[in-house]
């Protein structure tokens, strides 16, 4: 009888250990408990080339997240891109969202670039435009 009174002792603390951890640990404290955000994706083309070698497209995400990643999908100018894309939060005329700046090899006249975009608590994904900013 005391073998069975304790393994069910050690099993209800291993699993309130299981379940308190998460709440414990889980939370930065700086961040609302908010959805984490969506992945998608953006079609760049001419248009947010800011040099014929440098393309800095801003893209309305409706967050301030610092937590942004941006992946190349599909390019028609694979053999000129440049190093890993950039990517940092922006307000532009009061909009929130995410600005991605490449540097080209190259230059180029005739762009299409398919990225894979994820900022955190992003609502969805505009249509880019060029960023004329700092």
């Amino acid at each position: 009888m005391f073998n069975a009174i304790r393994r069910w002792g050690i099993a209800f603390i291993v699993v309130s250990a299981i379940a308190v951890a998460p709440v414990a640990y889980g939370s930065h404290g700086s961040q609302p408990n908010r959805l984490a955000g969506q992945i998608g994706e953006v079609a760049l083309d001419e248009n947010v080339l800011a040099t014929p070698d440098l393309i800095r497209a801003f893209v309305p995400t409706g967050s301030k997240s610092h937590r942004c990643l941006v992946t190349f999908a599909e390019s028609t100018i694979a053999d000129v891109l440049g190093p890993a894309p950039f990517c940092g939060p922006r307000t532009v005329g009061g909009v929130d969202g995410v600005l991605i700046t490449i540097h080209l090899d190259d230059e180029v006249a005739d762009l299409y670039l398919s990225l894979t975009v994820f900022q955190q608590f992003s609502k969805s994904y505009g249509s880019p435009m060029l960023y004329r900013g700092t």
